[in-house]
């Protein structure tokens, strides 16, 4: 019967200890379906979350429209107002063909008036250097006759040197005939003094004519003096001209400068009228050298003369000592002198006449002809500027026509191209925009459908495993209640049987209260260990409030996960010595839950029939428990006298 007992104590304990495993194994299920249960809630909310950003993309998207809508209207807005801009553009364009054609009409006729002026200028230097050039001839040629003149009048003056050598080499022969026949003609001496007187007189005579031809010789010099008078009045004249001519261009170049900011070419005509303006300068100037070189001539013709004079008196002198003796020879070549004297006045007179004929009239010819020139020349001038006016004003409205053209057609292309890229913009916004919310439709109907069909999946197997577990558990302990009512049976009948022997009465009695100690102990830590459990109120709360439970924790927060606790037991048990004395002895054990939140599950899972058998089957580790302190009960456990059993 002991032995039955003992091993009804064995089964029962490996059938107590099948049941803590099985206990400890649906404890593990509750905390990987919890597990999974939360995974789905982060699931969930991880939806939401993707819901809500979704549901922001597509205000954004309807933002993005609205903007780009408002960027059209103030495109629109821009294309108006560009368009009146070129109106206003169209406008100032016609007003600025206006004055450009103003200006090219200006430009034209300064520019012919410019040409006119230049070719007029021009000319009158050419004719003004024609003139001076065949003044210099002319000047030449008369310089060449003058000393053609002084040639021979310096022959003469030789012929007569020599002659008077001659005569003075005859008067000496005389002289000594003479002083041979002086003491012969003393008796004429009488006559001699009459005829020197009347020599005496002819002298005064010549004297008072060489006065004369001193008088005329100043007439002459103040005759020249008139003419370098007149020359210098026709320089004054000249230098008048050039005045009126510079102011004239003075006058021109501030009408250049008016027109210049516009037209910058006139510039380079200005500067080669100044180059022109300053080659008519240096012709004047070599005019006016000429001028000088024909006085420097004069002078030497002056000096040449007074030499000339000098040389004259001198003979005069000779012939004054000559005449004393030979009178007649005297007279003759005096009288041939003055002939010879008047002749050369005569022909400088002459000379001199014709030289200011010929100066006045072709300073009147020059005149004229300069008139003609001018007035010919501005004619031309005239009608060239209003040819190249013409010219220009054409050329200036052909290109304003393709301008306008080319404008015109530039605003059309840009326009056409505006309202393209506009289509084309609208139509890739809306085709985007109705994508991207099928996209998100369809995501959202798959994962909401997939969800519900993996939730509701979970739901049903977690029913039906919870039903069956709490079917089999409460199978178990009906079976455990039963056995221990017939071990607590036959227990009483083995304490009556042996109640006859009082020394194993005592000591049965003194195991029962220690068994009955320890019972009430394990019983209590037991209790307390169920209690303190977390799946105590799940075993004891029926099905449908831990249904309930569920909902309410997907529905509520993250702070509702239990966090990672641990849980310390203390156990009291007593041990015999072998002197008979009964030692109590304190153990204390701990026990560690972890964080489900740790166990993270990537992709979640459906909860299958299979899967469930499978946890089933390979449950975790079982959890120590202090059910078997129920049957120790004195002598009978084997295991009373081991301090480290059943903790």
């Amino acid at each position: 019967m002991i032995n039955n007992l003992e091993e009804m104590l064995i089964a029962g304990r490996l059938a107590t200890e099948n049941l803590n495993s099985k206990l400890g194994e649906v404890h593990h299920q509750l905390k990987v379906k919890e597990g999974e249960i939360m995974h789905h809630i982060t699931n969930e909310k991880k939806l939401e979350i993707e819901k809500n950003e979704v549901q922001l993309c597509n205000a954004e998207l309807t933002e993005k429209h609205e903007i780009s809508l408002q960027e059209i209207k103030d495109l629109e807005g821009l294309i108006q107002a560009l368009a009146a801009h070129l109106v206003n553009l169209d406008k100032e364009s016609l007003n600025l063909l206006s004055k450009f054609d103003e200006m090219a009409s200006l430009y034209a006729s300064c520019f012919k008036l410019v040409h006119q002026e230049k070719d007029a200028l021009s000319k009158h230097a050419q004719n003004q250097y024609g003139e001076l050039n065949t003044k210099f001839l002319t000047l030449t040629s008369e310089k060449d006759a003058i000393q053609m003149t002084n040639d021979e009048l310096s022959n003469r003056v030789t012929e007569l040197e020599k002659v008077l050598e001659s005569t003075l080499a005859q008067h000496r022969e005389e002289c000594r005939l003479a002083c041979e026949r002086i003491r012969n003609l003393e008796s004429e001496a009488e006559t001699l003094i009459s005829k020197k007187a009347e020599a005496e007189i002819l002298i005064s005579k010549l004297e008072e004519k060489a006065g004369i031809l001193l008088e005329r010789s100043t007439t002459s010099e103040n005759q020249n003096q008139g003419l370098l008078l007149k020359v210098s009045a026709l320089e004054t004249e000249g230098k008048e001209n050039t005045e009126k001519l510079q102011a004239e261009i003075l006058k021109k170049s501030e009408e250049i400068d008016t027109f210049r900011n516009e037209i910058m070419k006139l510039e380079q005509h200005a500067d080669s009228l100044d180059k022109e303006v300053s080659e008519l300068r240096m012709v004047l100037e070599k005019k006016d050298q000429h001028i000088l070189q024909y006085r420097e001539h004069e002078k030497k013709l002056e000096d040449q003369i007074m030499e000339s004079k000098s040389l004259l008196t001198a003979a005069e002198n000779k012939i004054s000592e000559g005449s004393k003796q030979y009178d007649l020879m005297v007279e003759t070549k005096q009288l041939e002198i003055s002939r010879h004297l008047k002749e050369i006045s005569q022909r400088n007179d002459q000379a001199i006449n014709d030289i200011r004929r010929r100066y006045e009239f072709e300073k009147m010819e020059i005149v004229n002809i300069e008139k003609d020139k001018a007035d010919k020349a501005i004619a031309e001038i005239e009608g060239g500027c209003d040819q190249k006016l013409a010219k220009c004003k054409e050329e200036s409205r052909q290109q304003l026509m393709r301008i306008q053209e080319e404008h015109t057609a530039l605003v059309t292309q840009i326009r056409q191209e505006h309202d393209k890229k506009q289509l084309s913009l609208i139509a890739e916004h809306s085709e985007q925009q109705r994508r991207t919310q099928l996209q998100a439709e369809n995501e959202l109907r798959e994962k909401t459908t997939f969800l519900r069909s993996e939730h509701e999946a979970q739901i049903k197997a977690l029913r039906t495993e919870l039903e069956d577990e709490c079917q089999k558990l409460e199978e178990e302990l009906n079976l455990q209640k039963s056995k221990e009512d017939r071990q607590r049976a036959l227990l009483q009948l083995q304490w009556r049987v042996m109640s006859d022997k009082p020394k194993e009465d005592q000591e049965v009695n003194s195991k029962q209260e220690y068994s009955n100690k320890r019972s009430a102990i394990g019983s209590k830590r037991s209790h307390q260990h169920v209690l303190d459990s977390p799946y105590y109120e799940a075993t004891q709360t029926p099905v449908p409030k831990l249904l309930k439970k569920v909902e309410n924790a997907k529905a509520g927060s993250a702070m509702s996960i239990p966090k990672h606790h641990k849980k310390v037991t203390r156990h009291e048990y007593e041990v015999e010595t072998s002197n008979g004395r009964t030692v109590t002895k304190k153990r204390r054990s701990t026990v560690m839950y972890e964080d489900p939140r740790k166990h993270k599950i990537n992709t979640p899972k459906a909860n299958t029939p299979a899967s469930v058998v499978k946890s089933m089957k390979g449950g975790g580790h079982p959890r120590p428990s202090n059910i078997g302190d129920l049957f120790s009960e004195g002598s009978l456990n084997p295991y009373a006298d081991d301090p480290y059993a059943f903790d």
